[in-house]
């Protein structure tokens, strides 16, 4: 039989790894690690047995041991993964400056800023220890930021196709500290989370999302920002980006590295020259799709298109205009964002906060009485109209 399995999610994901495998080496800091499911070996085990193992980090060295001296591996380099390599750097202002460049330092930094700014922003990590109705809450909320984020580009999730699995296993590794859950809130409510899984000093970034009304302030940049404070305060020496050309992953990766993947073959006659046929294989697609002869497809969606921050396509149209005083009050009626209903003058809120730096407690937002399609948004210098 020819499997495909997946090391990075039965490690990572499942805690779990792969019965051939005697051990595992963690090259950052040498430790051993001895796997005790070498047991499941049986279900391997009636007759021809080639497994494609895929997504096998660079970090990591796999042995075959004796115990297992019925199979053997031919090992390919498979895809191209995204690294931050945190071990030479004493904290992330130092890793910023050094690898990031002045111009896009500064950009981070500055839409940090007007985040903190504009609202009652707090960075909270949940690994350890999570309340179980906060739990369950968060993960209808990423789930919601991802539809509507994947909506906008016109792409579907991969991730969501497994996301009864990611909701029923994280809760116990979060508390056994495998996994972790990293959120950015405004006030009580969750703008950006992200989905960890950890190893001794390897955080593994698996999922992140972001409340798309905030795209302005680049909330995708400033979570790696605040992930990797959280790394050097807690002596983590790498962040894996995981698989998948994405220009963030390209600005934020010091370490650009090839994943490993292993032919495991098992000792019947015919096991050897199919292993290696199915290695070589891979090494042929590999060459077709660095070289575009095949279409490559290495992102979280089925489809990638580069921009960051399109407007979403189920949003209402709107004109901006800028006023120079506030009518009448008689003319206007007091509105609250905490309305389900206003859900679509949310981007348009908060990217007049953006523009001008305003917080929340300054903002008030109006409709016009005889015009129930016009509002206006009032900071503390500025006015702006919005004529849907």
């Amino acid at each position: 039989m020819l499997r495909r399995l997946n090391f990075f999610f039965e490690f990572f994901e499942k805690n779990s790894i792969l019965p051939f495998y005697e051990s595992i080496t963690n090259n950052i800091n040498g430790h051993i690690i001895n796997n005790e499911n070498t047991g499941a070996l049986k279900a391997f085990e009636t007759g021809l047995c080639v497994c494609v193992v895929n997504m096998i980090p660079p970090y990591f060295d796999l042995k075959i041991g004796k115990q297992n001296k019925l199979y053997r591996a031919f090992q390919v380099k498979h895809r191209t993964g995204f690294i931050m390599d945190l071990g030479q750097y004493s904290n992330a202002e130092e890793y910023l400056k050094s690898h990031l460049g002045p111009r896009h330092r500064k950009n981070i930094l500055s839409k940090l800023k007007r985040l903190e700014s504009c609202f009652d922003i707090s960075y909270k990590t949940h690994y350890g220890d999570i309340d179980d109705l906060e739990y369950k809450f968060l993960f209808e909320e990423f789930e919601r930021m991802i539809r509507d984020r994947f909506k906008q580009r016109g792409e579907e999730h991969v991730g969501l196709k497994r996301w009864n699995l990611y909701k029923k296993n994280v809760y116990e590794l979060i508390l056994k500290k495998r996994a972790s859950l990293f959120v950015i809130y405004d006030g009580k409510k969750p703008i950006s989370i992200n989905l960890n899984y950890h190893f001794e000093n390897i955080l593994d970034s698996a999922i992140t999302s972001y409340d798309i009304d905030y795209a302005k302030f680049g909330l995708g940049n400033i979570a790696v920002y605040k992930k990797m404070e959280w790394c050097f305060q807690n002596d983590y020496q790498r962040i894996d980006m995981r698989w998948g050309e994405l220009y963030y992953k390209r600005l934020w990766c010091n370490a650009i590295e090839e994943y490993k993947c292993d032919v495991v073959y098992n000792n019947l006659l015919v096991a050897m020259p199919l292993a290696f046929m199915v290695a070589k294989l891979i090494i042929f697609k590999k060459f077709l799709l660095q070289y575009k002869i095949l279409p490559l497809n290495l992102s979280f969606g089925s489809r990638h298109k580069p921009s960051q921050n399109v407007e979403s396509s189920s949003a209402p149209s709107f004109k901006i205009e800028n006023l120079t005083k506030l009518p009448s009050k008689d003319e206007l009626s007091l509105l609250s964002l905490d309305e389900n209903k206003l859900d679509f003058l949310r981007n348009p809120v908060y990217n007049f906060q953006y523009s001008n730096m305003e917080h929340t407690n300054n903002i008030n937002i109006y409709q016009v009485n005889n015009d129930k399609l016009t509002y206006i948004i009032a900071g503390k210098s500025q006015l702006q109209r919005l004529v849907f």
